[in-house]
C-alpha cells in the first residue's frame, strides 16, 4: 500500500498572516518586508548566544 502525503497548507505571511501569492516569497507585499526588517533594525527579533560563543567574548 502506498501513501500519498498530505498536500502542504498554503503559506502565509509572517506579519500580517494573509495568504502567499507568488511562490518563492516570504513576504505577502514590500510594506510587510519592511515591518520585518525593522523589527531586525531594533533588535526584536535576536538570535541567543551559546556558552562557546560567550567564552570567546570574555
Amino acid at each position: 500500500m502506498s501513501t500519498t502525503p498530505k498536500p502542504r497548507p498554503p503559506r502565509r505571511c509572517p506579519i500580517c498572516a494573509k495568504p502567499l501569492e507568488q511562490a518563492g516569497r516570504r513576504f505577502c507585499s514590500d510594506r510587510c518586508a519592511q515591518v520585518d526588517l525593522g523589527r531586525w533594525l531594533k533588535g526584536d527579533y535576536a538570535i541567543p548566544a551559546g556558552p562557546e560563543e560567550m567564552r570567546e567574548e570574555e
